[in-house]
């Protein structure tokens, strides 16, 4: 994982000094070669031993090797093609390469028990998320699952009031930070539900709720401007646990009459 990702991925977890640093290195990542850490202690205010403490956080044994990491992200980046047909290209594979690098293998079959036995599955999102949510459940409903998606906020918070034990709620927030869901999510839990948070951010607000947390990329972190689909690794990781659940012959004749209705 580039240094520039694991700054974002752990940003939240950071302390407020930290994110001074992070944010003086996101802000002048292709300049931090000239600087040596006694120059950037007196830039941000922070002392040598926390500047050392944060590359250390960020998987760098020091500061040199965080500047050499760096180094190497900004070399690479300049040497892409700029041609808009290998830039979409290009984020794309980053995408999917970095998602399939957070992604736990045992945690996605659990998952995947979880939606198997679940009596009544709901998925929440909101926005974006929400059109994520619709896909997902169309899919699931199409192998004879018991499942709806919701995507109003208010909606949201009376399903949750209403669950019990047996019941399974997918949410999906790429911040980790979306507070109708987080809400809801705390009232789901509180009911019995089983909850299974669907973020970017390991620290976010949704892990709080959350029985299970699957870490996906987060698009923004990839450090496009002009094309940013925020769903993309949503939409990877539903095509991988719908193309596991289809391994079950019982799903994939449910799913067979389903096109054949349609058909007809």
């Amino acid at each position: 994982m580039d240094v520039i990702y694991e700054i974002k991925q752990k940003y939240n977890g950071f302390s407020s000094k930290e994110k001074e640093i992070a944010n003086y290195i996101l802000e002048n990542k292709n300049n931090i070669e000239n600087i040596s850490i006694t120059n950037l202690s007196k830039a941000i205010g922070a002392s040598t031993s926390t500047i050392t403490r944060f590359s250390k956080k960020i998987n760098c044994e020091s500061f040199v090797q965080m500047k050499m990491k760096l180094n190497a992200h900004s070399a690479n980046s300049s040497s892409k093609e700029e041609d808009i047909f290998s830039a979409v290209h290009d984020y794309y594979t980053e995408v999917v390469e970095k998602t399939n690098q957070l992604l736990n293998k045992e945690l996605i079959l659990k998952v995947i028990e979880e939606i198997k036995k679940a009596k009544k599955i709901y998925i929440y999102g909101v926005g974006s998320s929400g059109l994520s949510a619709q896909e997902f459940m169309q899919r699931l409903l199409r192998m004879g699952f018991n499942v709806s998606s919701i995507t109003d906020s208010h909606m949201m918070i009376i399903n949750s009031a209403i669950l019990k034990e047996g019941d399974l709620v997918i949410g999906i927030s790429i911040s980790g930070e979306t507070k109708e869901l987080v809400d809801s999510f705390r009232v789901a839990q509180k009911n019995g539900a089983k909850t299974i948070g669907v973020t970017s951010l390991p620290n976010s607000s949704l892990k709080d709720f959350s029985d299970d947390l699957i870490l996906i990329c987060a698009s923004n972190f990839i450090n496009k401007r002009d094309f940013i689909n925020t769903q993309f690794s949503t939409m990877y990781l539903f095509d991988l646990i719908s193309t596991i659940l289809l391994e079950d012959s019982n799903l994939r004749d449910k799913m067979q009459l389903t096109i054949k209705a349609i058909l007809k």
